[in-house]
């Protein structure tokens, strides 16, 4: 378990699943701007969760609890270019925890967390551009924006938006 002041992140396990599974094929879990492309189904999700893979990659799934131990988010973080190394995280909270921090630490924990254990220089994520809420959370959890993907997510409206690429350095 990855501890905060306000929210420990712990490794989701089989247990998690049902949960998991209503949480991320529900679009107002996941919010307007979340790019959640496809379903999920809670077999594929249970193997994710058990194997630590997605498509062949690494792919660490969390559950967000507060103090109290109530389950209020999802984050993770995942192997988006092999080749390079790329670490990605991306994390949601429930509609009725939302604007509180808790994302912000979660994010913050995260980093921490990688950079601790692992050579790598860079994590990254990638939020749709309209998501302002999003957008405050990474800088101030210090990402800095690195650029734009022009149409490069698919969101819950149905229909292609920008995607703005966010970084964050082991040196900062």
């Amino acid at each position: 378990m990855l501890v905060g002041k306000r929210v420990n992140l712990k490794v989701a396990e089989k247990e998690d699943v049902p949960l998991l599974a209503q949480w991320l094929n529900d679009v107002n879990f996941s919010g307007d701007y979340q790019h959640f492309p496809d379903q999920i189904t809670k077999a594929m999700l249970e193997k994710r969760i058990v194997e630590h893979r997605l498509y062949q990659n690494e792919w660490v799934d969390f559950i967000i609890e507060k103090k109290d131990g109530n389950k209020i988010g999802w984050a993770a973080h995942y192997l988006s270019a092999p080749n390079f190394g790329w670490i990605e995280i991306g994390y949601a909270i429930a509609p009725n925890e939302r604007n509180k921090g808790y994302a912000t630490e979660t994010i913050q924990i995260l980093v921490d967390y990688l950079f601790l254990t692992r050579d790598i220089v860079r994590i990254q994520a990638v939020i749709d551009s309209a998501n302002i809420a999003s957008r405050r959370t990474l800088e101030k959890a210090r990402f800095k924006k690195e650029g734009t993907l022009r149409k490069a997510l698919w969101n819950a409206k149905g229909k292609w938006t920008d995607g703005d690429f966010y970084g964050i350095l082991r040196d900062n």
